[in-house]
């Protein structure tokens, strides 16, 4: 029955549980315990709601009250359309990196602008003395009644908002797209990224010297630099200019530049010094931080390529350059290939602007030039030993109707040879311009002072001793081997370490002792900048080079004139298509 016997004793139920299980349950239990003390709990009991230590502090402290209304006015800010791409960038940085957890402010200290925010102020105030307009920026100025949570977030947000432009403006983002003042200008800037200079100078000790790091270290920056700060200084004897092989500069420490002080009167001729100084500062800061241990530069209104190794210059030599009509681009490309005894391809530019309205012009062979008094198209590129070729076969020229045919589809080269228009080698460091350095048998062009006379391509005054430098630097080759090459027929040398060349547009250099030296603005490129970003009353002139260019075009040869023989002004066609190769 379910009723307990009369006379029975109550006693409690005793639960037994196997070994393994009880010995399970203290384990898990010591487990949990462990866990708990060490801040490390599973994902099942963080669902479950339990924090860790790190958790409960950051629980336990709240973000201030200005870093509150910071992230408040950031979204607002955020809100609004009329934004620029940059400005949008900055702002989405700045968004991010307040917003995370554990942020802090940069720049103030709850009551007042802190000594991070001052030097910082500071540096970017002093931005002229780094080719820079203090103008640019906007900074806040030191608070003069009681501080507030907003007044002191509306100066960590204006402070924080001029770092990254300062930041920008010294890699060059003055000028976003280069190639949109001059198609010339091929540059990628080396701009950081603005969360990442957010997270550089909010790890620096020192973010005034980090803003300074980020300025361009080239040698030729650093004395430009130098002579800027000597051009504008009050009087000559506050500092004096060390130049040598470190470079060492002893001047004054810059100060906080008020918002009243007036800058030194210039004369017009300082305006113009300083003027070029600035547009030259502003293509360094475009160039690739590092040029290489071992490279090539090449600077266009110089007509002068070096080789330099560790930042040594072990090779010069005169080259020929682009004419204004066919300008020499600027770009960084890697040299991978020597060829000795090149044939020579003639490029789209010069089959479309100056062989296809000669070859229109031209007869076909036999009774038809005879009648016609037309030189025929293969006597016209026989005149500089062409060769015509249509996918990858040799063509008979007189067979094709140049009036109506895409020269583009047809291939025209000249054969290795003493008249070859490349001469001996041909250094190739591939890029989308389509210019490379050569040999010429044009040897009096180096002399004149004037060079900027070939189509694009650079012309080099002693390619052997070129390639003898970069050869033993690569190879090892001594010069008798190189020799046996310039010697021998056609051979392509890969390159084992591509080496970097740079083709630049500098027309200010600062030599050893200081002196300024400046060159022709061959393609008009500082009067374009100069106007963004010195105003447009800065008075560059772009000089005119046709006389100098004129001057050095070939005139046809008797040889040349008795060879055409037959049909009258075959001579003057000649000529036209020696100014294919020549200027």
């Amino acid at each position: 029955m379910g009723c307990a016997r009369s006379g029975a004793a109550l006693r409690p139920a005793i639960l037994k549980l196997p070994p393994w299980t009880v010995a399970l349950t203290l384990v898990a239990l010591g487990s949990g315990l462990g866990l708990h003390l060490t801040g490390t709990l599973s994902a099942p009991e963080r669902l479950a709601g339990l924090e860790t230590p790190d958790e409960k502090a950051a629980a336990r402290a709240p973000p201030s009250p200005t870093l509150v209304v910071l992230r408040t006015s950031l979204a607002a800010l955020a809100r609004k359309a009329d934004v620029s791409a940059a400005y949008a960038e900055d702002l989405a940085a700045m968004t991010a990196f307040y917003a995370a957890d554990g942020a802090e402010l940069l720049w103030t200290d709850e009551t007042s602008i802190s000594a991070r925010g001052s030097a910082v102020r500071t540096e970017i105030a002093n931005a002229d003395d780094w080719g820079l307009s203090a103008r640019d920026f906007s900074l806040p100025q030191p608070a003069t009644a009681d501080p507030t949570p907003e007044a002191a977030a509306a100066t960590e947000i204006e402070l924080t908002f001029a770092v990254l432009k300062y930041a920008r403006y010294a890699r060059g983002g003055r000028i976003r797209a280069p190639s949109g003042l001059s198609k010339l200008l091929d540059y990628k800037l080396p701009v950081q990224a603005p969360k990442n200079v957010l997270a550089g100078i909010a790890a620096s000790d020192a973010p005034d010297a980090y803003l300074r790091s980020l300025h361009p270290r080239h040698e030729q920056f650093t004395r430009l630099r130098q002579k800027l700060l000597k051009l504008r200084a009050p009087t000559t004897g506050e500092g004096t200019l060390a130049y040598g092989a470190k470079l060492q500069v002893v001047l004054p420490p810059p100060a906080d530049k008020s918002a009243d002080e007036k800058p030194r009167r210039e004369s017009p001729e300082e305006a113009l010094r300083i003027g070029r100084i600035l547009v030259n500062m502003e293509r360094w800061r475009w160039m690739p931080a590092d040029l290489g241990d071992f490279h090539v530069w090449n600077n266009v209104p110089e007509f002068l390529t070096r080789v330099v190794r560790d930042g040594e210059t072990v090779h010069t030599d005169r080259i020929v350059a682009g004419q204004p009509d066919w300008p020499t681009p600027a770009f960084s490309a890697d040299m991978k290939q020597i060829v000795f005894h090149p044939s020579w391809g003639v490029p789209d530019g010069i089959k479309r602007k100056e062989l296809a309205p000669l070859l229109r012009k031209s007869a076909g062979g036999g009774l038809v030039s005879l009648f016609t008094g037309a030189p025929s198209s293969s006597t016209i590129l026989a005149q500089h030993k062409l060769e015509a070729y249509y996918q990858g076969r040799p063509i008979d020229p007189n067979q094709v109707d140049w009036g109506t045919a895409n020269i583009a589809a047809y291939e025209f080269r000249q054969p290795p040879g003493p008249t070859n228009v490349l001469g001996k080698v041909k250094f190739l460091f591939p890029n989308t311009h389509d210019v490379y350095m050569h040999d010429t048998p044009d040897r009096d062009l180096f002399a004149r002072q004037f060079r900027g006379l070939s189509h694009g391509c650079m012309r080099v005054a002693n390619p052997q001793r070129l390639a003898e430098v970069l050869l033993a630097h690569d190879k090892g080759w001594s010069t008798r081997e190189v020799a046996s090459l310039w010697n021998g027929g056609t051979r392509e040398v890969g390159l084992t370490n591509h080496i970097p060349v740079h083709m630049t547009y500098f027309t200010a250099m600062v030599d050893d002792d200081g002196t300024l030296r400046t060159f022709g603005d061959l393609y008009g490129i500082d009067k374009r900048m100069g106007n963004v970003l010195l105003g447009k009353g800065m008075p560059f002139v772009t000089p005119s080079y046709e006389a100098e260019i004129a001057a050095a075009r070939p005139r046809p040869r008797q040889d040349q004139q008795a060879s055409a023989g037959g049909p009258p002004g075959l001579a003057s066609l000649a000529d036209a298509i020696s100014n294919i190769f020549s200027p």
